[in-house]
């Protein structure tokens, strides 16, 4: 081998050793930590209610949401907003909150069904929910991210 081709061989290993130290770094760098406990938030998509329409004689866009966790918590607040899609900020529409005072056995799914506001007009709108909570988990105070809701889906109801 020449000099030349020799110097190039020594580099494209190096390179490859030096690739294969760092893609190994990353894959240990990745290891995720599971979190302590299985609390999570379910958000449904925004939608006409038809009980709101049923028993208060209005149209409203509503958002429901659910809270569970594998531990046993206190002190829950779970909350709902509804926010409007505009031209150039999205609007809080709505909001609904659930708190429960005491201990709230694990597993044991929580309801928020609270999140509604009334349409004022039929025009065409989009709405998307957002979902959060907070909770005594093992002694701590934990507060969860907020979760939104899978779609943003147009209704009509102008609000």
């Amino acid at each position: 081998m020449t000099n030349h081709l020799k110097s190039r061989y020594l580099i494209h290993s190096f390179i490859i050793v030096v690739l294969g130290t760092f893609s190994s770094f990353d894959q240990a760098l990745a290891v995720v930590t599971p979190p302590a406990t299985k609390c999570n938030i379910r958000i449904d998509d925004p939608h006409i209610s038809k009980y709101i329409l049923r028993t208060r004689g209005y149209l409203a866009v509503k958002v429901n949401a659910r809270s569970t966790c594998d531990k046993a918590m206190r002190n829950l607040e779970l909350n709902v907003e509804i926010y409007k899609v505009g031209l150039f900020r999205d609007y809080q529409v709505g909001k609904g909150e659930v708190q429960i005072q005491g201990l709230i056995y694990a597993n044991k799914v929580i309801k928020n069904e609270k999140a509604n506001t009334e349409c004022v007009n039929q025009e065409s709108s989009r709405y998307y929910g957002i979902a959060y909570a907070s909770a005594i988990i093992d002694g701590q105070l934990r507060k969860t991210l907020k979760v939104t809701s899978a779609k943003t889906i147009t209704l009509k109801c102008g609000t």
